[in-house]
């Protein structure tokens, strides 16, 4: 990945929790209602995931340490490697799982299970993205 790539998908990152953020607000009974609303979240949510993992993997490229097979790999690397703070795996590897789900098992999708996400993981995943922030720079 080159180093615009790099900024592209920063930026890129930086929008869908912009997104999420203001859709943050909403009641449950507005998300479930509100296709547009909940249809945006789990876009945005699949994509931030994608995204973090994207840049994760430049980290560890960068850093010349093993290659990892899957997502939930990249986020064990990353804490083994202090990239990100060791205590986040657990959640790190649960939001790898919740983007598989998004992909490939999209009709098990839980609604109410994505508005919890929505309205208490947010920070959780700005924090991440501080973090991988700080490490590129």
């Amino acid at each position: 990945m080159s180093d615009s790539e790099l900024k592209s998908r920063v930026l890129f990152l930086h929008n869908a929790l912009r997104k999420l953020s203001e859709l943050r607000n909403r009641t449950r009974e507005q998300f479930l209602e509100d296709y547009t609303v909940s249809d945006t979240v789990l876009y945005n949510l699949q994509v931030a995931i994608e995204t973090i993992t994207d840049i994760g993997n430049y980290i560890l490229k960068r850093g010349n340490h093993k290659i990892p097979e899957t997502r939930a790999e990249v986020f064990k690397l990353l804490c083994q490697h202090r990239y990100l703070d060791p205590s986040m795996e657990p959640t790190l590897i649960e939001m790898s799982r919740f983007r598989n789900l998004l992909v490939h098992g999209y009709t098990a999708v839980n609604l109410n299970i994505v508005y919890g996400i929505l309205t208490n993981r947010l920070s959780f995943l700005q924090q991440v993205v501080n973090q991988l922030v700080k490490e590129i720079k």
